[in-house]
């Protein structure tokens, strides 16, 4: 945990700040920008997201995989994996581009009616899903350099700032909404590019396209690890994302928005996993090539401790005041239809860092192929439960749907790693986490003060002293005692 430890406390500040401003950005679009457009942007990330797990071929599981034995035998200047992973993507995005024209007059007939803005700017979706097929291609690329800040920082700041500049600027008029939504088609390329040149500086740009003697070695297993995992990961990222499409389909951009807008808050709770799983991902597969079982547990456990103690903690804080925030931020209406999506994306939030890294053992193992069913499981759930709950419940149906399936979905990743591998991650401070969190949550809403902007304050401080103090005092969490023990020491050296 050393290297995850000591690089996420950077990535968590960077993602903080990131996250900071692209609250400001939701903010001042659901407060100012028509929804409409707004909710055409979600919907160009849910299709980029989808073009880039269909693009990769599953080259990028097998960069991650398969990296660290490249890594260890070859020097760099003859690692050809990255040079096979460009050519994947490269054909792969070509046959997705034939797809765009393929598919054209079926996007017409399902989003022409509640979405026109879909059918008007619709091939903008190429160079944006390009740019940020690009950018996740090099982005794990550094990540098996072991270097995950630079990239973070471009994505979780850099895309950001673009992102709030461009809707500053379509406020203001300077951009009329074809060159907004041009503009916006180009965000990637722009954090690409800075990503590039990063690695071109630090001398990591060095691969060959000449098959190597490793290559040949391990082709077999790369093959049928790369024809396995490709289909789940494509009905996972779909799974993951059917919501939004659903929505956009059926209920219109706004509503999309709506959604989006829910989510984006419960994301929240989530900003730790992003950089801890960017981290551990390298970590994880060399000791899988190790056969280091115990460190992957110790990694497991302190992993599934720590997500767990700061989900609990943002999200007693988010549902304590959500109400306060609606008050005070004065949005239209609309937006009240979100109030529940926030509590079921929530606890689907804190349920998902309850397991940790699980996903990613089970992805970086010898045993893949359970990766594959288990994304078979995931969209055979959340596909239909999506599109019938969306039908019967409106978006509130949608994070029902997305809370059932992630629970099940977990469920099955647990028993696999506890009944394979003697692998789980909780304990008895598990169950001291959440009943802590239970217990602070009720004390905190005691307080009934008709002022929104005091009683968010009031509910905050007590809410967190009261649970951050017991984590500390009871010492629940490893990280965090530790992290706690430094931030002491420092400041009482002379």
């Amino acid at each position: 945990m050393g290297i995850i430890r000591s690089q996420s406390i950077r990535t968590s500040i960077i993602t903080f700040v990131g996250f900071g401003i692209g609250g400001l950005t939701t903010i001042l679009a659901a407060k100012f920008v028509d929804p409409e457009v707004v909710g055409l942007t979600r919907f160009f990330i849910s299709i980029a997201l989808i073009v880039a797990a269909l693009s990769n071929l599953g080259s990028i599981s097998m960069l991650n995989k398969f990296y660290p034995w490249y890594r260890d035998l070859l020097p760099a200047n003859r690692r050809d994996i990255f040079g096979i992973v460009l050519i994947l993507c490269g054909i792969g995005f070509l046959l997705c581009t034939a797809g765009f024209f393929l598919f054209e007059d079926l996007i017409i007939r399902k989003f022409g009616t509640k979405s026109a803005y879909v059918v008007d700017y619709y091939f903008y979706l190429i160079p944006f899903s390009l740019f940020y097929l690009l950018f996740f291609i090099f982005e794990n690329f550094s990540y098996n350099q072991y270097k995950s800040v630079y990239p973070i920082l471009l994505k979780e700041v850099g895309l950001r700032v673009e992102q709030l500049v461009l809707y500053v600027l379509f406020f203001f008029g300077a951009l009329a909404l074809p060159h907004f939504v041009l503009s916006y088609s180009l965000v990637y390329l722009v954090i690409f590019g800075f990503l590039f040149v990063y690695l071109y500086r630090q001398g990591d740009l060095v691969f060959s396209f000449s098959i190597s003697n490793v290559t040949r070695r391990l082709a077999r297993r790369m093959i049928t690890f790369n024809a396995t995992l490709y289909i789940g990961a494509v009905i996972a990222v779909v799974s993951q994302n059917i919501d939004n499409l659903s929505i956009s389909s059926r209920d219109g951009l706004s509503l999309g928005f709506v959604f989006e807008f829910a989510t984006y808050i419960s994301t929240l709770i989530l900003l730790p996993q992003r950089n801890i799983v960017a981290i551990a991902i390298p970590v994880l597969s060399a000791n899988w090539k190790n056969r280091d079982v115990s460190a992957i547990g110790n990694i497991y456990r302190r992993s599934s401790n720590s997500m767990l103690t700061y989900a609990v903690l943002l999200f007693g804080l988010i549902w304590l005041n959500v109400d306060n925030a609606f008050d005070i931020l004065q949005l239209d209406d609309i937006f009240d239809a979100g109030k529940p999506v926030i509590f079921f994306m929530g606890l689907k939030s804190v349920m998902d860092m309850s397991f940790g890294v699980s996903s990613q053992i089970t992805g970086t193992s010898n045993h893949w192929r359970f990766e594959f069913y288990s994304n078979l499981l995931a969209g055979a759930i959340a596909i239909p439960f999506n599109i019938w709950f969306n039908k019967l419940f409106g978006i509130q149906g949608n994070a029902i749907a997305n809370l059932l399936s992630a629970f099940i979905f977990g469920l099955v990743r647990f028993s696999f790693l506890y009944f394979r591998f003697k692998l789980q991650p909780f304990s008895l401070r598990t169950l001291y986490i959440v009943l802590l969190g239970l217990a602070c949550y009720w004390v905190a809403q005691l307080i009934g003060i008709a002022n929104p902007w005091l009683s968010l304050i009031l509910r905050t401080a007590v809410f967190g002293g009261l649970f951050g103090g017991a984590v500390i005092a009871f010492r629940l969490s490893d990280d965090v005692s530790e992290a706690f023990d430094k931030f002491i020491k420092s400041r009482l050296k002379p």
